[in-house]
């Protein structure tokens, strides 16, 4: 009994010099971080131009720390040089220098590294976007989002959502950027610390409106808005610009001119007093548009003579081509065809070396993101090497620490478990085997009414190439039977070659009606190139036939990662779903996106059409939702559907790429 006790009496006296020793050295560290805090706080203090001791304050700071080797200080210290040279519009270092404190922070664990962590990402999907990356933009923010809920930090959430908006409203994805600008407003847990948060996305929400042409709604957001606006102070005095603007465009729509005219004044006013630049060119630009269709075009040249000039100060080539396209034509107004002339000119240009510019970045682009993922597969092998050896060292350690607690618990636990074990043992090994008597009747149960749905789907797939073959083969056929009944050989050689002909004109439009059957049965771009080509393919055969109103995205999607049994149940469940928007849901827009996020697939199937009650069961398996179902399951995936009523539907499947 003495030899445990002793043991004990170690561990507890090892421990206590161990914590004296380790606060020794947090004291040393501590001074150490405020030091590395000061010289960034410095460095960020410089004028710009100063660089180069911006630059040596940095690389103190960043030696600090890895004096100290505190992981979450370096990756800070990175994060602070990325951020920098992003302000200082260096995206390429600032970039190389955010990856380098992200991969640091990947196999932290803590909340202050989580954090961290969601921070870097944040800022790498500013520069990726700053260097029209937006693919990769989007990434980094989907995967920034988990990290921010689980930390439930509020105000980087909402602004990751918002940045999400952006990004879809800058590719005139209106709905998609309105419901993360929703997604955004409701995330808020106290909304009277963030009026003017709040009252920005309102905003947003009312431009949106305002180019899907829902006045109503844009009305009430700019309501919205100005409630919010009414209870902040003069730190949001730069929304209240965007406010009138947007309250100058609804007025315009609804053509009281004079109110419009008072509101972008109004909004001019507020943005020159802050020097708020993209501001002044919205108020401009629309004030010049608003004389111009008054006729007003000496007022609406003044104006954008401004503008122009404005305009190069910004790094957004719209504003630049808006400038020039308006100028020319108030220069064709006003009888002056030379200037006009002028402008389109430059017009012309600008937008040509806008398109080369596209270009080369979408070169680069691509070459990025092909070094991004060898060194992220090497980056994964590291990985995981580290952690098996982090792991096995931690074993050895707990197993270490607890040995003598568990030899006196398992002495304790033994005696006590023998008293009941006899006692108990009949009793659980019945209610082991009702408990899997009860599973496998459930599980059976479900696997027929699996079956059942999915051999429902496959009649019905019967049933339509019966129908196919009957009506469109076998009419041609049938068809060229008859014609040739009708040779004999009486008939003249001429008549008799012109049947011939006749009869092999039908027998190629008869190879054609059997390629199409075998396309629609199993579509040859499906076995090559895998789904995310036939999804494409097939929503551009619907807009052959005359559906124009289909949109089809494909995003990061890697044919190569997932098994083609899956890939062609997914392709089913693809065609189920636009099918039945087209033929019920009288939809003026369908959108169909297909998005890979590592082993995870996303299939989106969106329209604006009459939508459904969702409660009502048995009209959604009238429609064919029960065969989605069944595949869905089949693939181990999840199915979401958000429809109403009058306000279309979203059907979002979510599955593996793998079924391990």
């Amino acid at each position: 009994m003495r030899i445990p006790i002793l043991i004990v009496l170690f561990c507890i006296t090892a421990r206590l010099c161990a914590q004296t020793h380790s606060t020794a050295g947090t004291k040393r560290g501590s001074a150490d971080e405020v030091s590395s805090e000061l010289y960034i706080r410095l460095a960020r203090k410089l004028p710009l131009r100063d660089t180069v001791q911006a630059l040596k304050y940095f690389k103190q700071a960043l030696q600090l720390e890895e004096d100290h080797d505190n992981k979450i200080g370096i990756a800070r210290t990175y994060l602070a040089i990325g951020a920098w040279f992003n302000s200082i519009n260096n995206f390429q270092e600032a970039e190389k220098h955010l990856l380098i404190a992200r991969e640091d922070m990947l196999k932290d664990t803590s909340r202050e590294g989580r954090m961290l962590l969601a921070q870097i990402r944040i800022n790498l999907a500013e520069v990726l976007g700053n260097k029209g990356q937006a693919q990769f933009q989007m990434e980094e923010y989907l995967q920034t989002i988990p990290l921010l809920e689980k930390l439930h930090a509020i105000p980087e959430l909402n602004a990751t959502y918002q940045s999400l908006g952006d990004i879809f409203f800058s590719k005139s994805q209106y709905k998609t950027a309105i419901s993360y600008y929703y997604k955004s407003l409701a995330s808020y847990d106290d909304p009277a610390r963030y009026n003017d948060l709040i009252a920005s996305r309102h905003l947003s929400l009312a431009s949106c409106m305002y180019h899907l042409d829902s006045l109503q709604k844009m009305e009430t957001h700019l309501m919205e808005a100005k409630e919010k606006l009414d209870k902040t102070g003069v730190d949001s005095i730069n929304i209240w610009a965007d406010y009138y603007y947007h309250q100058g465009l609804l007025d315009v729509k609804h053509q009281l001119y004079h109110h419009a005219t008072t509101m972008f004044y109004n909004g001019l006013t507020i943005a020159r007093r802050l020097n708020y630049n993209v501001a002044i060119c919205n108020n401009m630009y629309s004030l010049a548009r608003l004389f111009e269709r008054q006729g007003q075009y000496d007022k609406a040249m003044k104006l954008m003579d401004e503008y122009g000039r404005l305009s190069f100060t910004l790094k957004d080539f719209p504003f630049r081509l808006n400038a020039l396209d308006l100028m020319a034509e108030l220069s064709f107004k006003q009888h002056f065809p030379d200037d006009a002339y002028k402008y389109l000119r430059q017009y012309i240009i600008l937008a040509d070396s806008l398109q080369d510019w596209e270009i080369t970045e979408k070169i680069h682009e691509l070459e990025a993101h092909y070094q991004s993922s060898e060194k992220e597969n090497r980056i994964l092998q590291l990985q995981h090497e580290n952690e098996r050896q982090e792991f096995a060292l931690q074993k050895n350690r707990l197993l270490i620490s607890l040995m003598v607690v568990i030899i006196l618990s398992l002495l304790v636990v033994a005696a006590l478990s023998y008293l009941f074990y006899r006692n108990g043992r009949k009793l659980l090994e019945q209610q082991r085997q009702l408990h899997e008597f009860e599973v496998e009747r459930i599980r059976q149960e479900h696997k027929i009414s699996l079956l059942s749905a999915m051999l429902e789907g496959q009649e019905k797939e019967r049933t339509r190439l019966a129908r196919d073959l009957h009506d469109g083969l076998g009419g041609l056929l049938s068809g060229i039977k008859l014609e040739l009944s009708t040779v004999n050989p009486s008939q003249t050689t001429v008549h008799r070659q012109s049947v011939v002909q006749n009869t092999l004109q039908r027998l190629d439009g008869a190879m054609d009606e059997l390629r199409r059957i075998a396309r629609s049965m199993m579509p040859e771009i499906l076995i090559k190139y895998g789904l995310g080509e036939a999804t494409v393919e097939y929503c551009r055969g619907l807009k052959k036939t005359g559906t124009d109103n289909i949109i089809c995205q494909v995003f990061n999607f890697q044919a190569d990662t997932m098994e083609h049994t899956r890939q062609v149940v997914l392709y089913r469940i693809m065609q189920e779903l636009v099918n039945n928007a087209v033929k019920h849901a009288e939809a003026s827009q369908i959108l169909v996106l297909l998005q890979q996020t590592d082993n995870t697939l996303f299939l989106t199937v969106e329209d604006d059409g009459k939508g459904f009650d969702t409660t009502v069961g048995n009209k959604l398996k009238g429609a064919g939702l029960a065969n989605i179902e069944a595949r869905v399951e089949f693939l181990g995936g999840k199915i979401d559907i958000q429809s109403e009523p009058g306000t279309g539907t979203a059907i979002t499947i979510e599955c593996a790429t793998s079924i391990s």
